[in-house]
């Protein structure tokens, strides 16, 4: 290409650049409300955490085998202390109605609508609900669970690519 053309192509390319300028969205009008990060998974959905009920916390109950667990009685339990921004603990999950499946765990912040991978190593997934039937339940899976930061979170619970339950808890400080 001569100097001449060269140049002409440069100015072309430089003024159809120029052309494409980036426009601020009001906040009011962005899409998705939350912040959904590129590497969650293909199967979460906006609806589901524009369906979160943010009254219905996560509540103790017992499951008649002597062992009491936070959740949602008959659908999703866990023993395991409450967690503290930052910490890792260690959860046994128990689930009634599902008894295999790959497990996703989606955190949830009310404030920030960030959106957080649960499991400690910082993974959406885990392979397979299972470990048995204990404490009336149909299936468990101990796992390590942690949250970047303190507020109210949803944990959507989601089995085989499906929203099975989600579990609204606070994480202190």
């Amino acid at each position: 290409m001569s100097g001449k053309k060269g140049l002409v192509f440069l100015l072309l390319c430089l003024m159809g650049v120029s052309g494409c300028t980036a426009t601020n969205v009001p906040e009011s009008q962005q899409s998705p409300k939350q912040n959904l990060s590129n590497d969650a998974p293909g199967f979460v959905a906006e609806e589901d955490f524009e369906e979160v009920d943010w009254e219905m916390t996560a509540a103790e109950f017992d499951t008649n085998t002597g062992s009491a667990m936070s959740g949602n009685e008959n659908k999703v339990g866990i023993i395991g202390p409450e967690l503290k921004a930052n910490e890792i603990q260690k959860w046994l999950w128990h689930f009634w109605g599902m008894d295999e499946g790959p497990l996703s765990l989606v955190g949830y912040h009310k404030e920030s609508k960030d959106i957080s991978p649960v499991f400690s190593e910082g993974v959406w997934s885990r392979n397979g609900i299972g470990g048995g039937k204990i404490n009336g339940a149909d299936a468990s899976l101990p796992t390590n669970v942690v949250l970047p930061k303190a507020g109210k979170w949803a944990i959507l619970v989601y089995i085989d690519g499906q929203l099975f339950d989600t579990l609204v808890i606070e994480v202190n400080a």
